[in-house]
Order: C-alpha cells, then sequence, then structure tokens
C-alpha cells in the first residue's frame, strides 16, 4: 500500500516543481515603458497614410488573385406584390408536399381510425 502512495507523491511533487519552476522568478522581468499618446494630428495622418497605402495595394493586386473578392450585386427590394406572390407560392409548395407521402416510406403515412372504438 505504501508504494503505491510514495510513487503518485513523487510524481506530484515533480509536476508542481515543474510548473513551478516554468514561471521564473517574481518580479524579475520589467514592465514595459508606456506608450507615449500620439496627438490627434499624428494620428489622423497616420490613418491617412495607411489608407493611401492600402488604397495602392489594392490597385496593384492583380484581379482574380485570391483575396480579391467581386463587389455584390446590388440588392434590389422586392415590392409588396413580389412578395406576397413568393409567399403564396411557398405556401402552396408547402401544402402540397404535405399532402404527398415521405420519400422511402412505403404504406400509408397515417395510421387508420381503430375499429370499434
Amino acid at each position: 500500500m505504501k508504494h503505491p502512495i510514495l510513487s503518485i507523491g513523487i510524481a506530484l511533487a515533480q509536476v508542481f516543481a515543474a510548473s513551478a519552476f516554468a514561471q521564473g522568478e517574481a518580479g524579475t522581468s520589467k514592465a514595459p515603458p508606456p506608450a507615449a499618446k500620439a496627438s490627434p494630428e499624428e494620428r489622423a495622418a497616420a490613418r491617412a497614410k495607411r489608407r493611401a497605402e492600402g488604397a495602392e495595394a489594392i490597385r496593384q493586386q492583380p484581379i482574380g488573385e485570391a483575396g480579391q473578392s467581386k463587389a455584390p450585386p446590388s440588392a434590389k427590394r422586392a415590392s409588396a406584390e413580389d412578395r406576397a406572390a413568393a409567399r403564396a407560392k411557398r405556401k402552396a409548395e408547402g401544402t402540397e408536399a404535405v399532402k404527398q407521402d415521405p420519400i422511402g416510406e412505403v404504406g400509408q403515412s397515417k395510421a387508420p381510425p381503430p375499429a370499434g372504438k
């Protein structure tokens, strides 16, 4: 009984010791110096520069290269009549699908009413 407990105890001690040494000593790492605040003019200038570089990169990218997508087609809002017609068509198709036997089943889809009751 002592041998399994002793073995498990040694294994646990090694695990805890390895994780404790992996963390290093507390307080030895230095915090990075605080970043200097940029003025609104500097931020605007940097943003404009990044936008210009990005636009230039897009212009130079060959068409069809991975990462470039086509512009989506413009969305046209359907009129109320078109939406009503589509709704009626879907409802009629659903009603017809309910009336038909399910695919893959053989025989009656509904149980006959019980006789005698």
